[in-house]
């Protein structure tokens, strides 16, 4: 979907939208430290540029997604 939904707040909504998903299948949740804040501005105007997710994507997983560590 590539259509701002509101005036302020698309990417606190998507983030929102993102863990109502995510935590109830027990995925973890998604959140955007001070930190990362940046590169995830960067990588997501790449996105929006390109259309090409590869760009955010790992970003993501790796910095973004923070959940329980399950053995075995």
């Amino acid at each position: 979907m590539r259509k701002q939904l509101f005036w302020d707040g698309n990417k606190r909504t998507s983030i929102i939208s993102a863990n109502k998903i995510l935590i109830p299948h027990g995925k973890g949740v998604v959140t955007i430290e001070e930190r990362n804040l940046g590169e995830f501005n960067e990588r997501l105007s790449k996105f929006y540029e390109t259309n090409d997710y590869s760009h955010i994507i790992d970003f993501l997983y790796e910095s973004c997604v923070f959940g329980i560590d399950y053995i075995g």
